[in-house]
């Protein structure tokens, strides 16, 4: 059962009127939903007016496919899904700049927690990330652990092995394009997560 206001409906046959053209029943869908739909948009885009048509856009995609809701189980779930790949869309496209990372970071991590694909997700490039770091010629891939993983400074790096530290620097720089493209070519096809990803390990 899903509460609309201080109504309730059972979702099933909600999605079975929706499937058969009742525009009502969809105007309770969407009032239900919107909310979280319009505030994911948001966070991500930090635009209320992209928010908006981002929304008004999954919505009408929702409603042009009707005839497939019957054979939704979880509704919230589905929403979920299509506002996702909705914004997704956007952002790879748009406005995938370094600035929207920390609102990037902030919508993984919570949502990773209430959905399992979000979090296998990451937890898939995570893998694939350390691949690509073994796949590192031995020095770089020292050079870079010591800095990205440990911490070290380049001096420090530098002291350690025996290296200059403009050697230091130019190994990182060496690194991540090799992570980089190692990446682009086994990570999948969700450059929004993988851009995620690089931005938390690697800023």
């Amino acid at each position: 059962m899903s509460i609309d206001g201080n109504r309730t409906y059972d979702e099933k046959e909600l999605l079975l009127k929706i499937a058969e053209g009742d525009e009502r029943s969809f105007g309770t869908l969407v009032k239900h939903h919107w909310p979280q739909v319009y505030g994911t948009a948001l966070r991500l885009t930090k635009s209320p007016e992209q928010a908006k048509d981002l929304a008004q856009e999954m919505f009408l995609k929702l409603w042009n496919n009707r005839s497939k809701l019957p054979e939704v189980d979880n509704l919230g779930a589905y929403i979920y899904v299509a506002a996702r790949h909705i914004v997704m869309d956007f952002m790879q496209k748009k406005v995938l700049h370094l600035d929207n990372m920390p609102h990037l970071a902030d919508y993984f991590s919570e949502n990773s927690v209430n959905h399992p694909q979000t979090s296998l997700e990451l937890k898939e490039l995570e893998q694939t990330v350390s691949a690509a770091v073994q796949a590192l010629p031995e020095r770089t891939r020292r050079v870079f652990v010591l800095h990205r993983f440990e911490g070290k400074s380049h001096k420090e790096i530098a002291d350690l092995l025996n290296i200059s530290e403009v050697s230091s620097k130019t190994y990182i720089v060496r690194a991540l394009k090799d992570i980089r493209r190692y990446l682009s070519e086994h990570a999948g096809d969700n450059p929004v997560l993988l851009i995620f990803l690089l931005s938390k390990f690697f800023q």
